[in-house]
């Protein structure tokens, strides 16, 4: 699926001297999910438009084999949880949820249960049952990085952005103040040893910032910005540092946005930086261009992608209607 932004991106390049001109969304171009790729599955949910959310075939019955592994030991909650997981790379969050439910049933102190559940019900659009699970993670493990990081993005695709802010600055928190009691986060990663882990940091750092821009505290939102290192050594989190040095004004977005493929994550991750901080600054008939490109992508279950559906459909809809018409349910 090829969708060429060139002109766009020039626009953007110029964004932070000078106010692009406005791009009616009805004149763009949007690619549609492709689904009828050669291994897709059954739907496994649906997108805030409507549009039908494909799972993958699992051709070799790699999720067979961990069922058959599970069943053999239902006391055992690694191999319910390696299960999960097995699923979840097949993009088969219906199948997947059931399993994490029961484990919240049969192991109710267990606090990975309600996290991966949480999780998945971000992946399928479902941000009010991800914020009750996620909210119940991190009740049972206050220092569990993932229950605070994804109940964050929960709070953020619903719209809650003071919300998510404080779900992230609660975590990040911990790294100057541990909390004095901690549960056992069983191979988990903990908040109070990201800073450790620029990997684990700077994605927390990067949905922070952009969640307190949203919120409407600009002022917070700089401040915040104050505290970033822009010299961590980074590999996997390569875009969200990108991203941050374009916040803190080291990068023009032409650099942000430079040598990623359009096809691929990566330029989710950056895109959806660009497109935030533009909305915040005003420039919103780019930013819901770049929210409507990428709520189509046909790498749905990527949070860049839910949250250009979660603003373009749902939180910034109104505004980004202004520009012309969303794109129909096909």
């Amino acid at each position: 699926m090829k969708f060429t932004l060139l002109a766009s991106w020039a626009l953007l390049a110029a964004a932070q001297t000078a106010p692009p001109p406005l791009v009616p969304l009805d004149k763009l171009n949007i690619p549609k999910a492709e689904e009828g790729v050669a291994d897709a599955d059954q739907p496994q949910a649906a997108s805030l438009n409507g549009n039908a959310l494909f799972g993958v075939r699992d051709k070799e019955g790699k999720i067979t084999a961990a069922l058959a592994v599970m069943n053999q030991d239902a006391s055992n909650p690694n191999l319910r949880l390696a299960a999960g997981r097995t699923i979840d790379a097949f993009l088969r969050f219906n199948e997947s949820i059931p399993i994490y439910g029961d484990g919240i049933e049969k192991f109710p102190k267990d606090y990975r249960f309600p996290r991966l559940r949480g999780q998945r019900h971000i992946s399928i659009r479902y941000f009010r049952e991800a914020i009750a699970d996620l909210e119940k993670a991190v009740q049972l493990a206050p220092n569990s990085f993932d229950a605070a990081y994804y109940l964050g993005l929960a709070y953020y695709f619903q719209g809650e952005h003071d919300r998510a802010a404080s779900s992230f600055a609660r975590c990040e928190a911990q790294t100057e103040k541990p909390l004095a009691g901690k549960a056992d986060l069983l191979g988990g990663r903990s908040c109070e040893t990201i800073r450790q882990d620029p990997n684990v940091l700077v994605p927390l750092q990067y949905w922070r910032y952009l969640a307190l821009r949203r919120s409407g505290n600009m002022e917070a939102a700089r401040n915040y910005l104050n505290t970033v290192d822009p010299n961590l050594t980074v590999s996997s989190a390569r875009p969200f540092q990108d991203a941050l040095l374009f916040f803190l004004g080291k990068k023009d977005i032409s650099e942000l946005l430079a040598g990623a493929n359009e096809g691929g994550r990566d330029f989710l991750t950056r895109s959806t930086a660009a497109a935030t901080f533009l909305f915040t600054e005003g420039e919103r008939a780019q930013a819901c261009s770049i929210w409507a490109r990428n709520a189509m992508d046909q790498n749905w279950d990527h949070l860049g992608v839910i949250n250009s559906e979660a603003e373009y459909w749902r939180n910034s809809r109104a505004a980004c209607a202004l520009y012309g018409p969303p794109p129909a349910n096909k």
